[in-house]
Parts: structure tokens; sequence; C-alpha cells
């Protein structure tokens, strides 16, 4: 889709949350065991308006983002997934704390759901907060294709809000008809910033709008559910306030610079709505060197309070192990690779390799000089329950990678060794190029455990590894 046609798209839709309340009703139903049916099917969404054709999508229960489940903190969640489609799927439940079996990896943690076949996932979450579930086989095609949802875990107490809203942030690559370039895994993509899209949405949709009323305070919980695409959302005069990134909470804090959602990370914010009736403010996206209108704010006509809420936004401390420093075991990683790396030669199935013969092949990125081919393999780290570990990650690439640990939670703790005044819990952290980061955490859920890019090309073009806890 070119630039004037882009632009040309200025159709609104009102972004409504009733197929987001409507699954919240029906968990509140059971108080112990929450039970979703689901199917990965094809279907048809009008992401860029009625002016054009409906986009031939894959989601679940043929719709994008996917039915929306919603549970109470401390409740089980159960859930069938039905493959509907003519090639195999799974689905992984993205920054959970669960058993292995259940994380979803196809070839790793479980066979592939087949089509026409049904898996049945059951866990308790162990955190509140915001994670969102998706496709783990072929995902740079599948989730490219739309087949993710949102996962709410709420609070036993919490914040006083009025209305509390998802955001799945994507972008999608469309052709002038509004269909789906099906250009998936290109050697560009693959060797770049994997596949940036061309029509950024909201829930499915381009350019949409939110109604509000001054005076009314929101919890937006934004999840970025793109192949690869960063988003940094500025949202005018108005100033939000972070509570929780990656579903962790942290101590609150006012953001007045873009807010930063790397591709499969989340970040909760309170926002107070103080514009004037009947004025408009979009919510602008500046990561990329052409900014972008991503939303828009509609007052109504009436404020809801002449002054915004001033109860608490403070959310209940994390939940999570506390590593020992002290005794923590060190690991050093590099990522490298990539167009205008410093790549040369790396080790792919146990040989080594020059980068002409790797990339021949479909691989161009890689960890520790160690291409990630293929699921089982030796493991980057191989430890035993109750270790704490320090790692100290490098991207010496020209590109941002979102690096995702299975089944745990990183406390941040310094970038580019600056030590951070407020550490926080992640698990899909931003490194930028040349970047340095130190994590910890408590190697305490036993399996093996994936640690790769979440920019979906790079992981399929070699930048993943293994965790093993034992």
């Amino acid at each position: 889709m070119n630039r004037r046609l882009f632009l040309k798209l200025g159709g609104t839709f009102s972004l409504t949350n009733t197929w987001f309340a409507a699954t919240a009703n029906e968990a509140r139903a059971n108080s112990v065991r929450r039970q979703f049916r689901i199917s990965a099917e094809a279907g048809k969404t009008n992401i860029v308006g009625p002016d054009f054709p409906a986009t031939q999508v894959w989601g679940f229960n043929g719709q994008v983002p996917g039915t929306p489940i919603r549970i109470r903190h401390g409740e089980a969640l159960a859930a069938t997934i039905h493959n509907a489609l003519e090639v195999p799927t799974a689905v992984h439940w993205h920054g959970i704390r669960l058993p292995n079996a259940m994380d979803g990896v196809a070839g790793l943690t479980q066979p592939a759901i087949q089509s026409g076949d049904s898996f049945e996932y059951e866990f308790t979450p162990p955190d509140s907060g915001t994670y969102w579930y998706h496709s783990h086989v072929n995902a740079y095609e599948q989730v490219g294709r739309g087949l993710y949802g949102p996962l709410i875990i709420e609070e036993r107490s919490p914040p006083t809000v009025d209305r509390d809203l998802t955001w799945m942030i994507d972008d999608w690559r469309l052709r002038d008809d509004a269909s789906i370039s099906d250009d998936f895994g290109s050697g560009h993509d693959r060797s770049h910033a994997g596949r940036i899209g061309n029509v950024p949405t909201v829930n499915g949709r381009f350019r949409d709008i939110v109604k509000v009323r001054s005076g009314e305070r929101l919890r937006i919980r934004l999840i970025n559910a793109s192949n690869a695409r960063n988003f940094a959302l500025s949202f005018g005069d108005l100033i939000p306030s972070v509570i929780a990134i990656d579903g962790q909470p942290v101590e609150p804090y006012e953001v007045t610079e873009p807010v930063i959602v790397g591709a499969a990370g989340r970040v909760d914010l309170i926002v107070d709505m103080s514009g004037e009736p009947g004025s408009r403010m979009p919510v602008i996206d500046s990561f990329y060197r052409e900014s972008f209108d991503l939303t828009s704010f509609v007052y109504e006509d009436e404020a809801l309070r002449d002054s915004s809420l001033q109860s608490s936004i403070k959310l209940a401390s994390a939940d999570l192990p506390e590593p020992d420093l002290s005794e923590a075991i060190a690991h050093d990683i590099t990522i490298a690779g990539g167009a205008m790396g410093g790549l040369r030669r790396a080790k792919l199935d146990g040989e080594w390799m020059g980068l002409r013969e790797i990339a021949q092949q479909g691989y161009v990125w890689a960890i520790n000089d160690v291409i990630g081919n293929k699921l089982k393999m030796a493991p980057l780290i191989d430890t035993k329950k109750g270790t704490s570990i320090k790692l100290t990650i490098q991207n010496k690439t020209a590109f941002p990678h979102p690096m995702h640990l299975h089944g745990h939670h990183m406390k941040l703790l310094t970038i580019d060794g600056n030590t951070l005044t407020r550490p926080r819990w992640v698990d899909s952290p931003l490194l930028m190029p040349n970047q340095v980061m130190e994590f910890a955490f408590v190697a305490d859920n036993p399996g093996e455990w994936l640690f790769h890019c979440h920019a979906l090309e790079h992981h399929a073009a070699g930048l993943g590894a293994l965790v093993r806890v034992t």
C-alpha cells in the first residue's frame, strides 16, 4: 500500500469494548475455573474501513484480536484450542509463568495441533496483569495473519478507573485491495528490522477513535502484537502514568516522553482525560522516521467531572522470587548478525560456517556465535531449579531486538552500565542497537524454555536459544 493511499485512509470507527466486556461477564459466571473454547480459523475483518474490501485473516474464533480471555487472579484457566485451519498451530501464553507442558511451543513443549484436532491447556496464572496469547508455529506468518488475543488477569484490588481499555496495537502489510501481502519471511525482513507493515491498527482497526469525556480516568493496557514494529506513543497534552510493564507492577511514574512499547511488550497506563469537551486529540507514534496518528481521543460535549480522580493508582507489588545477586551465576550473551552487522562466522548444527554459507540456508543472526535453527539444541543456560542467574545481554547489531524469555520474568538492573532508579520486571525487554542490559532472575520453573527475539523474522533467521531448568 503506497503512502498516498495510507494517508487517504481516514475513516473512523468507534473503539468499542463490547467484545471484551462480553467475555469478562462470561468469565465471572464461574469463580474457580474459567473455561474457554477457541478455534483458530479463517475469517474476514474490515481493517481499513467500509470503502475497502474486508481483509482475509486468520483469527482465534475468526476475529482480530481473538476472543479476549479475562479471569481473576487465583482462578484456573482451561482453554480448548481447536485448529480449523489447514496448517498446524499451537498457542503460547505470553508472559505467563506456567507449567512447561502448557507453554505452547510446538516441537519443544508439545506436538503441534494438527488441522481438525484440539489441545487442552489448563493452568492457574500466578500473577495478575496484562498478557496475551498467540500462535507459536510459523509465528512470523500466523501472528502476521492475526492469530493473537488479549489475556487479562484481574488484580484483587485494582485501581479505581472509569474504564479499563485494552489496546492491541499492531501493523499490517496490506496491498492496495486491503489483502495481506503474503511475502512472509522475506530475506529483507529476516536480515533487517523484521516485517514492518504499512497499516497500523488498534484492536484491528485503522485510525479508529476513542470517545471520552473530560475528567474521565482510563486504564489503557497496551499490548504490542506486531511481528516486529516497535511503538513510541505520544499522548499530546495528556500526561500518562505507567503502573505496570510486561504485566508486572511498577511504582507509578508520569511520562512526558513517548511511551515505548517494543514488539511483544505491554505497558499499563493510567490516563486522566483533561481535554476540552468537543475537542479531538491524536495519539501519535514516532518510533520510526515518519510519525503517524495511531488513534484519536474524541471528547464528548459533556464533561464527566470537573477534575481528575484523586484515588491511588498504585498496584500491589510484584510477587516474584528475588534473585540473590551475591550468589548469582553470570552469563554473558551477545547478539550479532543481520544487515550491517559484524557477524563473520557462526556455528550451525555444531559446525563453524562463514556468513555467506549460513545466509544461503536462511540464517543471519546468532547468540554467542550459535545459530538457533531448531528447538532441540544444546541449551544456552543449563541450571538447577532455584539458581539465581545474572544475564548481561549486548546487542551488537544495527537493529532493535525484543528478547523474550518464556516461563520467567527477569529483573532489569542496568542499561549501558547505568543502574536503574526503578528496577523493573520484564519478559520482553527491547534492546536498542549497541545497547547493553543486565538482568537477574531465579530459575525456578523446571523445563526447557525458549529464549528468543520477538521480532519474529529474526527468530526464524536464527535468533533463538534454550534455557534448561532441572
